[in-house]
């Protein structure tokens, strides 16, 4: 069974300044914006768009910005909600599942910065990202995700009003 797949949508061109910026306002940001995911220590996130209304933040980072024009453009409806994804070097989100239906979600999450890192399927395989590209996954199956990178990864998570790739 196939647990993930990509979608073809924009490819979102990231510069290495813009990615260190995104290091120096998560390391700096930490505690003030960006919330804990699922009570871990290790994952957060920061929300650029939600309930279709966009953050101030995201005009911090013009190439993320610039993606998320072309993207409104695109065979996708709408963006209802997006967040910036950090999960911390070195570590990893346990096994779980986010959804009870076995399709592929409406969310797409879009590779920034995921070096030596992968996300795995229980009794399926493991996925890496190709930087900048987008995916979709069935996260009704059990999961896990790890960074084995001395970097932060960074991915969008984004949820169209309606998406055609699923």
């Amino acid at each position: 069974m196939t647990c993930c797949k990509e979608i073809p949508i924009p490819t979102l061109k990231i510069s290495p300044s813009e990615i260190s910026r995104l290091n120096f306002f998560y390391n700096n940001a930490k505690r003030k914006v960006f919330q804990n995911r699922y009570n871990l220590s290790n994952w957060f996130s920061l929300s650029f768009i939600d309930n279709e209304v966009e953050s101030t933040i995201i005009q911090n980072f013009p190439n993320i910005y610039d993606w998320f024009t072309m993207v409104k453009k695109s065979d996708l409806v709408g963006v209802k909600d997006c967040y910036l994804s950090v999960l911390e070097a070195k570590t990893s989100i346990p096994w779980h599942k986010d959804l009870h239906e076995d399709v592929f979600s409406k969310a797409f999450l879009t590779s920034i910065s995921t070096d030596k890192s992968f996300i795995e399927f229980r009794n399926d395989k493991k996925y890496t990202y190709k930087p900048g590209h987008s995916y979709v996954i069935r996260s009704a199956i059990e999961h896990r995700i790890l960074n084995l990178s001395d970097a932060n990864r960074f991915t969008l998570c984004t949820t169209p009003l309606e998406n055609p790739y699923v």
